[in-house]
């Protein structure tokens, strides 16, 4: 059975019921003036690494202030969809009311938010780089405190769709205790982005949770380490997404990692679509049956934080409308393509309309074949 066809009809709602569990971070953006790119190159990698003066003091051109966190940049995307969306997770004295704060004027609900006095909220400074890119310096706080007591099971039962982000918190725990609501209600459909604690357990601790899962979102470092298979590497890598050019004879152009073996590993557990990004390189997503490539859009990238969670909110959108695969990998590329065109993860996260005059005149084009 093809994925459009599993969401379509009957499915497909006016107003289905999100929740979105996770981490909530206040974030600060800063850009040094004076920084540099070391690009280090060992035997089967080359790393860049973002370098200040040492002992030195640097000026910073600007400070924003904003919000993140996988579960709440995926909340605020669900609720300019106009679907009904709730977030789950747990905040701290420091900046927890304004996080809930941003959430009610994104018309999220914010009923099953915990606080907790024992840390601060989740916090992050995001050092941008100059070509585009960031680094993240995080800091949990709240999010370790959450709990599988801090799970609502009558809301978590009655929704539609539970979109699963990174648990910091017991996530043993917490992940089966949604097993066990899940086994109970198998109607709910769940998108998962697992985070570092599961990905390093590995795939098969997580196997009674992946026959739950109908789509899978990892990009390729992540799914390598959670099925510990590497994917084969292009034939020719460029950094400039504007040197992309897709032949149409070959399914995947020069610069795409070929990441088939990897997402038939999950097939095998029972994941019913698997979705796996490459950052400026495109993304790849399988129903178990086709293959789906679809490139970037080539633009100035400004930020890149919240691609991620922009991507697999515009994606999973696309799906529950009964859209398929194909129109999925667009509506998502479309949505991360206008978050890192600003600061912040959340503010340039699409409005429904405003997602849908972009898919009128895309040019993106997205390629398959069989898997």
């Amino acid at each position: 059975m093809s994925s459009k066809n599993k969401f379509s009809s009957k499915n497909k709602m006016k107003f289905p019921k999100i929740i979105t569990i996770g981490s909530a971070t206040f974030d600060i953006f800063i850009k040094p003036n004076d920084q540099a790119m070391l690009t280090l190159t060992r035997p089967s990698i080359q790393e860049q690494w973002l370098c200040l003066k040492h002992g030195g003091k640097i000026k910073i051109d600007d400070v924003i202030e904003t919000f993140g966190g996988g579960a709440t940049n995926t909340a605020v995307a669900f609720s300019r969809m106009g679907f009904a969306t709730s977030f789950v997770g747990k905040i701290g004295a420091e900046y927890g009311e304004q996080v809930v704060e941003n959430l009610k004027k994104e018309k999220v609900d914010t009923r099953f938010v915990t606080r907790t006095s024992r840390d601060k909220t989740g916090f992050s400074t995001i050092i941008n780089t100059l070509d585009g890119d960031r680094t993240v310096l995080g800091y949990a706080g709240a999010n370790q405190l959450f709990s599988a007591k801090d799970l609502p099971p009558d809301a978590l039962a009655s929704a539609d769709w539970i979109f699963l982000n990174h648990v910091s918190g017991d996530n043993q725990v917490i992940l089966n205790a949604l097993v066990k609501l899940l086994d109970k209600h198998p109607r709910i459909h769940v998108a998962w982005n697992p985070g570092f604690e599961q990905l390093t357990a590995g795939v098969k601790q997580w196997n009674k949770l992946l026959k739950h899962i109908d789509l899978l979102f990892l990009n390729k470092e992540e799914a390598t380490l959670f099925t510990g298979i590497p994917y084969s590497l292009a034939k020719n890598k460029h950094p400039d997404p504007k040197q992309h050019v897709h032949d149409r004879r070959s399914f995947l152009p020069p610069y795409a990692d070929d990441v088939r073996a990897i997402m038939r590993e999950f097939l095998k557990y029972g994941v019913k679509n698997v979705i796996i990004t490459d950052g400026r390189n495109g993304a790849q997503a399988t129903d178990g049956k086709h293959l789906y490539f679809s490139p970037v859009v080539t633009t100035n990238r400004v930020d890149s934080l919240g691609a991620g969670d922009a991507f697999a909110s515009g994606f999973t959108a696309a799906v529950i409308d009964g859209k398929g695969l194909k129109m999925a990998l667009i509506y998502g590329t479309l949505n991360a393509n206008s978050v890192v065109s600003h600061y912040g993860a959340q503010k340039g996260l699409l409005l429904r309309k405003e997602l849908e005059a972009q898919m009128e005149k895309t040019k993106l084009s997205v390629s398959f074949t069989l898997l």
